[in-house]
């Protein structure tokens, strides 16, 4: 753990935004890869991993190392899970397949991050499908208010006809779905509680997900779009009134500083969205047989022991830092989530429905997947 150390102590959060990277026991790591990769940044879980030796002939395959971006700082929980599947698959293959990481938007911004993964120019990311749905409107699926109720139903879908359909989809443009990954949210103001929709009314609001944005446009307010990098600065500029964003970057971005009320999604919430880990198929087949094959085992175990239980740590993380910052907390009960759910019916499904056929389809599926 030495060179760990030196690593900590030498290293500033400005080189950590920057995406540095470093060379730590023969594999490529940034920041809190080191976290994750000894136990720690993890939410107190890790994942059992067998020796480089173990591995078979995996280790004498040709190296790949492919480039992993997404735009939130490290230590957010999408950095995390991003470092802690790839700690896990770079030892798992004895080295032969690494990972250099770049978070903050420092590979790509996030809205170009799409086009990259389809053409090849950028190797994995973490991206909100919904950022996708202005070139791919039937990934709105993912981002429609009340369809999930929890982060525990929306990683139900990928054993369910809606998750097959939504990989589907994404291979169908080029992009492998590797780990899916759900956040909730909540809105979040300077000016007032937003309890129901209609309190949005005469608000400038940052949405996230472009049939959101629909349901507050019919609630009367402007909508802004951007991602949720930009949140912070448009709050402390005026740009913004009003925000919804994931619990996850609530927290990343201190958007603590800017605001004075948040509806915490902890018992109701009417806003989940899938962001998780994707690949280029044009890089997802640079890797051998054998590669693809712990690599697909790596994303199963992430899957299958880390990812819930780190992705609900973020509600509690704001209701501890946003109420030691003197944000008044609100905690939105059933009555009142039963109204945003009879108002997305109103506007977001019945917009997203009426799309095409496709998104008629996926919208079916959806729904059957909620019962």
């Amino acid at each position: 753990m030495g060179s760990v150390k030196k690593f900590k102590a030498g290293l500033s959060r400005r080189e950590f935004l920057k995406g540095a990277c470093y060379i730590v026991g023969g594999a490529t790591l940034g920041g809190s890869a080191l976290l994750s990769g000894c136990g720690g940044g993890g939410g107190g879980t890790t994942i059992s991993t067998t020796s480089a030796g173990e591995v078979g002939d995996v280790a004498n395959d040709p190296v790949r190392t492919f480039k992993v971006t997404h735009q939130w700082a490290v230590d957010d929980v999408r950095d995390r899970m991003m470092r802690q599947f790839g700690n896990l698959v770079t030892e798992r293959t004895g080295g032969s397949v690494q990972f250099t990481y770049y978070p903050n938007q420092a590979l790509f911004k996030a809205r170009e991050t799409w086009d990259a993964l389809r053409n090849g120019s950028c190797d994995m990311a973490v991206l909100p499908l919904d950022y996708a749905s202005g070139k791919v409107t039937e990934l709105s699926i993912t981002l429609l208010p009340c369809m999930v109720q929890s982060i525990e139903q929306g990683l139900s879908w990928k054993d369910m006809p809606i998750g097959d359909a939504v990989d589907a989809l994404l291979l169908d443009y080029g992009v492998h779905h590797v780990i899916w990954a759900w956040c909730d949210g909540a809105p979040g103001s300077k000016r007032h509680q937003i309890k129901l929709p209609l309190d949005a009314s005469g608000d400038k609001m940052r949405a996230a997900g472009r049939k959101v944005e629909y349901m507050f446009e019919q609630a009367g307010a402007t909508i802004s779009s951007m991602p949720s990098a930009e949140i912070y600065s448009s709050l402390a500029t005026g740009v913004l009134d009003s925000a919804l964003t994931s619990s996850a970057s609530w927290v990343t971005f201190r958007l603590y500083e800017q605001i004075k009320y948040i509806n915490v999604p902890r018992d109701n919430c009417m806003w989940f969205m899938e962001e998780g880990l994707l690949m280029s198929d044009k890089s997802y087949k640079k890797m051998t047989q054998n590669q693809k094959t712990v690599f697909d085992q790596c994303a199963k175990e992430v899957q299958d022991t880390w990812v819930l239980q780190n992705f609900k740590q973020d509600t509690q993380d704001l209701i501890r830092l946003f109420g030691d910052a003197g944000v008044e907390l609100y905690y939105m009960n059933r009555d009142e989530w039963n109204v945003w759910n009879d108002f997305a019916h109103q506007t977001s499904w019945t917009d997203y429905e009426n799309t095409n056929a496709k998104c008629k389809e996926l919208l079916e599926l959806a729904k059957e997947a909620r019962i």
